[in-house]
């Protein structure tokens, strides 16, 4: 029992060390480290996780691969990955598909983005604490890029599906990994 806790925390760890070296393989590795993470995102802020766009889309893989990681396997039992997986790739997807429009909206937003739907922000706040809990450093880059990433995502999301944020956070609530987050 212990030692399946302890492959599973060391792969956690290990996931996450290579998610950073490719998360901050880039340009933005020389900003400086944050205590908290600021939620609201800025304007500008979200431009800049927009254009690279694959890079943002890593974050949320990373966020994800790390809430699987974090779970009890008993959670995974019953799961159907096949499923899960390929309704993550379908908002994949929708985010990188939704990229330019929600560039040529970035306008007419104010520099500091409204919150998501209180549901959302949310999940992004307890998918945080989740990776606090399981060993991340608070005050990391690794950390603050994920939480960032995660909330640019929902934010595509929710502004462009049909049914806003309550559509999201019903498929947020109701796939695995992200339903530990409601």
């Amino acid at each position: 029992m212990i030692s399946g806790f302890m492959r599973r925390r060391d792969l956690l760890v290990g996931s996450t060390a290579l998610a950073a070296i490719a998360i901050t393989s880039t340009p933005h590795a020389q900003e400086t480290l944050i205590g908290d993470i600021t939620l609201p995102l800025r304007r500008e802020q979200l431009s800049s996780l927009l254009s690279e766009i694959n890079r943002l889309l890593l974050g949320v893989a990373t966020l994800r691969l790390n809430l699987i990681l974090s779970r009890p396997a008993s959670d995974m039992a019953s799961v159907d990955f096949g499923t899960a997986n390929g309704q993550f790739q379908e908002r994949m997807a929708q985010v990188r598909d939704s990229r330019e429009r929600i560039l040529s909206e970035l306008a007419n937003l104010p520099d500091l983005l409204p919150a998501l739907s209180e549901q959302l922000e949310q999940a992004v706040r307890q998918a945080t604490t989740r990776h606090r809990e399981a060993g991340v450093a608070g005050a990391s880059a690794l950390l603050r890029d994920m939480s960032e990433n995660f909330w640019a995502f929902l934010l595509v999301l929710e502004r462009t599906s049909a049914n806003g944020g309550s559509a999201i956070a019903n498929w947020l609530c109701s796939s695995f990994p992200f339903d530990i987050l409601c």
